[in-house]
């Protein structure tokens, strides 16, 4: 059975219904057009606080990610609510929001844990954490096709 870490700020930070979801980040990716573009993104850093608050600064930083091809996303994130040493990269198969699952590049997971000893599988961070999972209906409405390994750190 496969372990799907659901929704914990849904209907607080952003809407919980697909349809408002939806149509909220597509409001902000109209209205948050980056002034320029650029080719072979890295990474972006972006705002990780509700929508109302920071989703049309979050929303630049998507766009210049539309149209682009990245098969595993990951996405680091402080704990804000857990405090624990060291590294956790969540251990289950999927993150889940109102837009649908987003499964986790498991084989990628197990790479960055398997020789550490301070970034490890495991649920703590990953419970009640905000961060990684306000950004994720971003991700998939910009992107397609994609798996995330989602890490939050500790101490």
């Amino acid at each position: 059975m496969k372990q799907v870490r659901k929704p914990a700020v849904a209907g607080y930070f952003y809407p919980s219904e697909p349809d408002k979801l939806k149509k909220q980040i597509e409001t902000l990716l109209s209205i948050s057009k980056p002034s320029r573009s650029f080719n072979n993104i890295f990474g972006i850093v972006s705002p990780h606080a509700g929508y109302i608050y920071s989703g049309r600064t979050a929303a630049y930083g998507f766009n210049l990610l539309k149209e682009s091809s990245y098969k595993t996303v990951v996405i680091l994130s402080p704990s804000h609510r857990e405090y624990f040493p060291g590294v956790s990269v969540y251990n289950g198969d999927s993150y889940e929001t109102p837009l649908g699952i987003i499964e986790l590049n498991l084989e990628m997971a197990d790479k960055l844990t398997s020789n550490s000893r301070i970034i490890f599988r495991g649920i703590e961070g990953h419970r009640e954490e905000h961060a990684i999972e306000v950004l994720i209906p971003f991700l998939q409405t910009v992107l397609n096709d994609f798996t995330i390994v989602p890490i939050v750190m500790g101490d």
